[in-house]
């Protein structure tokens, strides 16, 4: 006998909160911010708009959870490479790092929401503070350590900023141009370093 289990309500909220983040990040990444209604999302995890807004306030404060959301997977994947990370040598880590983040850069849906959204909606200013942005200065910082004061600083902001518009571009490339393009950014990468 099966005994079919009511839900407490905290988990009927914890359900309906992931359903619209989950529909956030699909529709937010597929259509961009402008594009997205909160209406949208509501009709697409089977909801109204009110739990949006009692979850989330707004739809400038969900697109920043599904801004967050994007953020942390790359970051999970760029400490996953750590853990690995201590049986490579030479340039094998920053094998492995590109390849996380080459990845990510292959999901149209993360380029929309971290690369072209979320810095007009959220303020440029934001993207030094990210999770994602202070991961990248901790490894490319480990990666340069006679680098010290400014220039560390000038180098660590310089190579994220051509990394994100490297990702533009090849998110910009047609007629499946797109691995070679990601080939040409990390044999750029290999010469900087070494």
């Amino acid at each position: 006998m099966v005994v079919n289990q009511k839900r407490t309500q905290t988990e009927r909220r914890a359900a309906t909160q992931a359903a619209v983040l989950d529909s956030a990040c699909q529709l937010f990444g597929k259509n961009g911010y402008n594009k997205t209604s909160l209406e949208d999302i509501a009709v697409d995890c089977g909801t109204t708009i009110r739990p949006i807004y009692h979850y989330f306030g707004n739809k400038k404060q969900l697109f920043q959870v599904v801004t967050e959301t994007f953020e942390q997977r790359l970051v999970k994947a760029l400490s996953l490479v750590e853990v690995e990370g201590e049986t490579f040598v030479d340039e094998k880590p920053v094998a492995a790092y590109w390849n996380a983040f080459s990845a990510l850069a292959r999901d149209a849906a993360f380029r929309q929401v971290v690369l072209v959204d979320a810095p007009h909606i959220l303020g440029r200013e934001r993207w030094v503070n990210t999770v994602v942005v202070v991961k990248a200065t901790a490894i490319i910082q480990g990666r340069f350590p006679a680098l010290s004061g400014i220039s560390q600083t000038l180098v660590t902001r310089m190579l994220i900023g051509a990394l994100s518009e490297a990702v533009l571009v090849f998110a910009d490339a047609e007629n499946g141009d797109d691995d070679e393009l990601l080939d040409q950014v990390f044999a750029l990468i290999n010469t900087f370093i070494k």
